[in-house]
């Protein structure tokens, strides 16, 4: 994975740095986790296969969202198929929020 990650991590910072979400995917032990894991520390974490971290997400995902609305990683979000729609509705309001205040 050391190749691969250092392939990997200033592109993922450059997807990062042009688009308000970026997803990782690939086959199963192809290193994902691990690419997220490079982050700085200040990322949240949340992995749906924990189960408190999936309580917390899947609750109100909309609420999750405007309580951590940058600097998230989600890893196994496959999992819980209703954030993907609660991120749009998140990512659409960002972006109408920048556009009032001129950012």
């Amino acid at each position: 994975m050391r190749g691969l990650r250092r392939a990997c991590e200033p592109l993922l910072a450059e997807y990062l740095a042009a688009f308000p979400c970026v997803a990782i995917i690939g086959p199963r032990q192809c290193g994902k986790t691990t690419l997220a894991g490079s982050l700085p520390a200040d990322w949240r974490r949340f992995d749906l296969e924990r189960g408190s971290d999936r309580d917390l997400v899947a609750r109100d995902p909309d609420l999750f969202f405007r309580l951590h609305p940058r600097q998230v990683v989600i890893d196994e979000a496959q999992l819980l198929p209703d954030l993907f729609a609660a991120l749009r509705v998140a990512i659409d309001a960002d972006r109408a929020r920048r556009h009032s205040a001129g950012a």
